[in-house]
């Protein structure tokens, strides 16, 4: 039996799941990035650090990232604008949150001809500072009994019991 990212491994997904690839003919632009926007920077790495395996996705709100960097929200937007103008990053809008893709040919994880299909799905950070004030206490409730239409169409709520079925519902 061979360790798990070892040469012998067949399925290949364990093999270098931390590891993240960066293209060398992206270097001199990465010192360009830090030294115009160390934010930016921070951001870019801080989504490389999260994003999917095989998408590059980040979603977060730019108050995480804030929060993440120790930055005014206003100073993120402004980083971001950077990272998206000189195609480090794009942006996909999710309500208020933005999920934040990658350019794939500077950093990736699964190997490229994984890269051929269209699926979306990312990495969801979401900050308590973004949740409402009793998020915690409301997490300890049990959820509402989903009603229930039987067969009569009766709609059922709450925890209530439903009559055993009567020997004509059978099929025997």
């Amino acid at each position: 039996m061979s360790a798990i990212g070892s040469p012998s491994d067949t399925k290949g997904y364990h093999e270098n799941y931390n590891f993240v690839q960066l293209s060398r003919n992206y270097l001199k632009e990465m010192r360009t990035l830090a030294r115009k926007s160390p934010i930016a920077h921070e951001i870019l790495y801080y989504l490389v650090e999260h994003m999917g395996r095989t998408t590059n996705a980040v979603v977060c709100s730019r108050k995480v990232l804030a929060e993440i960097t120790g930055s005014s929200v206003a100073t993120v937007g402004r980083a971001i604008r950077v990272l998206k103008d000189d195609n480090w990053i794009d942006t996909i809008k999710i309500g208020t949150a933005n999920a934040y893709c990658v350019n794939e040919r500077v950093f990736w994880q699964a190997a490229r001809n994984q890269r051929q299909y269209a699926i979306f799905s990312a990495t969801v950070i979401a900050a308590a500072s973004e949740q409402e004030s009793n998020y915690l206490e409301k997490a300890k409730h049990k959820l509402t009994y989903i009603p229930v239409i039987d067969d009569d169409n009766i709609v059922t709520t709450g925890n209530e019991e439903l009559p055993p079925p009567d020997q004509k519902d059978l099929d025997l």
